[in-house]
C-alpha cells in the first residue's frame, strides 16, 4: 500500500480554500465570516492560537452553509478534475490518503477515486474530534487504522510530513509534477 498527503501532492491547491470560495461565491453572506478568518490569522501570527484552534476557526465557516453535505458533493463535482495526472497514473486500490483536511470534505474525493481516507475528524458542525491530522499526529492516526505496518511509499508536497515520510519505507517529496525520494527506511536520501 501507498499513502499520499491530499493537498499540493495529488490535488492541486488546497481543497478547503477552494471549498471556502466555493461556498462563497454561491452564499455571498458567508462573506461576513471574513473577520474571524482575518483575526484568526492574526492571532496565530501572534502566537496567541495554537494550530488546532486556529485552523478549526478557518474550517467553521460550514456551520453556516446548509446542507453542506450537498455542497461537497457539488464542490467534487466541479473539482475532482484537480487531481493530478501524475496520481491518477499510478492510482491503486490500496492507496490510502492521509491529510489534515478536513474528513466531511476529503472522503468524499477519495470515494471518488476508490481510495481510503484517513483527515481530520472534523464535523460540519466544526466539532473537532481530536487533533488536526497534521505533522506526527498523521503517522498515530494511520497506526490506530493499520498498526505497525508502515506504507510501502508515502508522497507529500510538505516538509511537516517527516514523520510519515521516516515511518515509510520510501518518502517521495512532491513538487508540482516533480516527485523526489527523500527518505528511505527512515534515512534521509541526499
Amino acid at each position: 500500500m501507498s499513502s499520499y498527503d491530499f493537498d499540493d501532492t495529488i490535488f492541486r491547491g488546497n481543497s478547503m480554500r477552494r471549498f471556502s470560495f466555493f461556498c462563497t461565491l454561491r452564499l455571498p453572506y458567508l462573506i461576513l465570516y471574513l473577520p474571524v478568518v482575518l483575526v484568526a490569522l492574526f492571532l496565530r501570527a501572534l502566537r496567541i492560537l495554537n494550530k488546532n484552534i486556529y485552523l478549526l476557526l478557518l474550517d467553521s465557516f460550514v456551520v453556516f452553509v446548509p446542507h453542506a453535505e450537498k455542497f461537497v458533493v457539488k464542490f467534487w463535482d466541479k473539482n475532482i478534475g484537480r487531481i493530478k495526472p501524475w496520481y491518477l497514473a499510478q492510482r491503486q486500490d490500496s492507496d490510502v490518503i492521509v491529510s489534515a483536511s478536513p474528513n466531511f470534505l476529503i472522503a468524499e474525493a477519495c470515494k471518488r477515486l476508490g481510495v481510503r481516507c484517513i483527515a481530520t475528524d472534523i464535523s460540519t458542525k466544526a466539532k473537532l474530534n481530536g487533533k488536526h491530522c497534521h505533522g506526527a499526529y498523521k503517522v498515530e492516526m494511520f497506526r490506530r487504522v493499520y498498526g505497525d505496518v508502515p506504507p510501502e511509499a508515502y508522497y507529500s508536497d510538505s516538509f511537516s510530513d517527516k514523520p510519515m515520510w521516516q515511518f515509510s519505507h520510501l518518502g517521495y517529496h512532491v513538487k508540482g509534477n516533480s516527485v523526489k525520494l527523500v527518505y528511505r527506511d527512515g534515512i534521509e536520501q541526499k
